[in-house]
């Protein structure tokens, strides 16, 4: 067990270094967009992830019941 988390350790540390080429440059002026960009669907995930932990612990805290509608199909 020490050895599998030991190897997921060293494997995620080098692969951040090993990513970096020569050209990645964090001075550039759209280096902070790029790096934006490339995050953004995480912080979105998390954010709707976050909402329905929050939502969820409201309806048990106020026992409500949440409304689930059904489109029209017609």
């Amino acid at each position: 067990m020490k050895v599998n988390s030991l190897f997921c350790t060293i494997t995620l540390l080098v692969s951040f270094t090993v990513r970096a080429h020569g050209g990645h440059d964090h001075q550039a002026p759209e280096a902070t967009l790029i790096h934006l960009l490339w995050i953004l669907p995480g912080i979105i995930a998390l954010a709707v992830v976050a909402g329905r932990i929050y939502l969820n612990s409201l309806s048990k805290a106020y026992k409500i019941n949440q409304v689930k509608t059904n489109k029209y199909q017609g």
